[in-house]
């Protein structure tokens, strides 16, 4: 074979040079990124330095709403700089956070979570340690993250939401200002709620979830973060389009053993009755009564799915059944597409969901998602004084069934 002529290897040669000039804009840009998360992860350093120092020297002027270090209860708090609308103002928040968490008689140890590995291992250590409250200041999916480490153990979790949707916070009565929520903290009004556990195709390695499990949820996931959280409200039928254009699946349900055959584009399966960008999907669920709540959209056409969204939008239940089961399991032909923030192997064909009753001790105020009122449930073990033996009784009482209820 004859050697490339003159031209063609100029081409080449052309090639090569602007796949290389690619490649280096690349990693230029990357080089940037990095370098302005590096400054805004000194300055970030910089400002706990600073509120540590603050922490450590003695209170010379205590205040009406001021504690001194002596005293103060310990607790381990875990921050997510990046939460929230305005991730410039962290610093700002943090230290916010820190005066409220003082004034409210707790002395936090600041650890900064930008990152849901630096989550977990910030709660692992904490349980290690023994660390009877964690208080957790970011959003929706670092509570969760928090929540599958400390789930099962006697260390309460307290919630001071900074994200940007909170639906953790408004099902749980948890006030969205940092100084209530601190006070809530400090008022230590702790209860045990449940936690979903989700297993994909018979896997003993799961994740787990306190808002919902969904499947096909993908492009309403995309809809809520964009069209929802910015009000976009004209781009809501491109949003849903090709959510629609996927014809509905013969899926495989089955509630506590009792099989149901269902032709359906969407399945919820709800632990609290907000998820995503403060959506309604489940207006009776309760994260304290033992039970899952399940919506399948059969029969549901392109219309009713964009009218059942727009009002799950606003509040506004629109008549849809729910079935409610301590365990769920959904089979699927095709590879299931579930919501993002379940950490699940892709290409899955069966999902096991269950819900562990009173799994985590939390503190929590008086909220839509919780059965009784906060005065006459079962208190959870407290960071005050530890676990208890309790004249009340016991918190299984809150997970009777919906018919014992009545």
């Amino acid at each position: 074979m004859s050697p490339p002529s003159g031209p063609s290897r100029h081409r080449s040669l052309e090639r090569l040079q602007h796949a290389r000039t690619v490649l280096l804009a690349r990693v230029e840009r990357a080089a940037a990124r990095l370098e302005r998360r590096k400054r805004k992860l000194a300055a970030m350093e910089s400002a706990v330095a600073e509120l540590e120092r603050r922490i450590a020297e003695p209170d010379q002027h205590p205040g009406k709403h001021r504690m001194n270090r002596k005293g103060l209860r310990h607790a381990q708090l875990i921050f997510n700089p990046s939460a929230g609308p305005e991730p410039a103002e962290s610093p700002k928040r943090l230290a916010a956070i820190v005066r409220a968490l003082r004034a409210s008689g707790i002395e936090p140890d600041i650890g900064i979570a930008d990152s849901g590995d630096s989550a977990r291992e910030l709660a692992h250590a904490a349980v290690r340690h023994g660390t009877s409250l964690v208080v957790v200041a970011a959003g929706d999916g670092t509570v969760s993250t928090v929540a599958s480490v400390l789930m099962e153990t006697p260390v309460v979790l307290g919630l001071v939401p900074v994200g940007t949707m909170n639906n953790l916070a408004r099902s749980l009565g948890i006030p969205l200002d940092i100084e209530a929520a601190c006070l809530l903290i400090g008022m230590e009004t702790s209860r045990h709620i449940d936690v979903g556990r989700v297993r994909a195709d018979g896997t003993t390695a799961g994740s787990t979830f306190l808002e919902f499990a969904g499947v096909g949820l993908a492009a309403v996931g995309s809809l809520a973060g964009e069209t929802f959280e910015k009000r976009r409200w004209r781009k809501l039928p491109r949003a849903l389009w090709r959510f629609f254009e996927t014809p509905p699946g013969k899926m495989q349900l089955e509630l506590d053993g009792v099989r149901i055959e269902v032709s359906t584009q969407v399945i919820t399966v709800c632990n609290s009755p907000l998820m995503g960008s403060n959506l309604l999907a489940a207006p009776e669920a309760k994260m304290d009564d033992g039970w899952l709540d399940i919506s399948y959209y059969e029969g549901m056409g392109d219309t009713a799915l964009f009218k059942h969204f727009l009002a799950a939008s606003a509040h506004r239940a629109d008549g849809l059944e729910v079935r409610r089961a301590r365990r769920v399991r959904i089979t699927t032909e095709a590879a299931l597409n579930t919501s993002s923030h379940l950490s699940l192997p892709a290409g899955h064909h069966v999902l096991d969901i269950e819900v562990v009753p009173g799994a985590l001790a939390m503190i929590v105020g008086n909220g839509m998602g919780l059965t009784h009122p906060v005065e006459a449930a079962p208190s959870a073990p407290t960071y005050a004084h530890g676990p208890t033996t309790q004249t009340e009784p016991h918190r299984d009482s809150a997970h009777a069934t919906p018919e014992s209820q009545l």
